[in-house]
């Protein structure tokens, strides 16, 4: 299929589109967020591609919060699709940390028990941050710019 000046038009002019969930910190939860992204985007034709590699963020992002907040407070995940990209934030209300990761993360050695969350999440995306306030909890954002569907087709 090939996109015509029309299509692009029309997916230019699409609306930003928001979904908002309060997840419990359970390790269920990390699957109901990534069902969530996928049936909004199969609403607003995100590339698979796309899809795929937020999915696999989101649930990195999930996971980390579920595991390291040390909270029972909720989750929060917010999943914004518009003409441009799709962005995904999670926010615990956890203990937080002192040192977000820097520009560029390299993986942990190979017999290392943990450490490759962030690392993942930021090969995963176009854009990648890490906000954490030591008593206040982490956000962290992931996106990707969207590519022409049909490419992947």
């Amino acid at each position: 299929m090939k996109t015509t000046s029309s299509d692009k038009r029309d997916r230019d002019d699409l609306r930003s589109f928001n979904l908002q969930l309060r997840l419990p910190p359970l390790p269920r939860s990390a699957r109901t967020g990534r069902d969530a992204l996928a049936a909004l985007a199969s609403l607003h034709d995100i590339s698979s591609a796309d899809l795929e590699s937020l999915t696999f963020a989101l649930g990195e992002a999930l996971a980390n919060a579920i595991e390291h907040a040390h909270s029972d407070a909720e989750i929060e995940v917010s999943v914004t699709i518009d003409a441009r990209s799709i962005v995904a934030t999670v926010k615990d209300r956890g203990r937080g940390f002192h040192d977000p990761p820097g520009a560029t993360l390299p993986f942990p050695e190979f017999q290392a028990e943990g450490g490759r969350g962030f690392p993942i999440m930021q090969r995963c995306t176009d854009f990648f941050d890490v906000r954490s306030y030591p008593g206040d909890g982490t956000v962290v954002t992931l996106g990707r710019h969207r590519r022409d569907r049909s490419r992947f087709a």
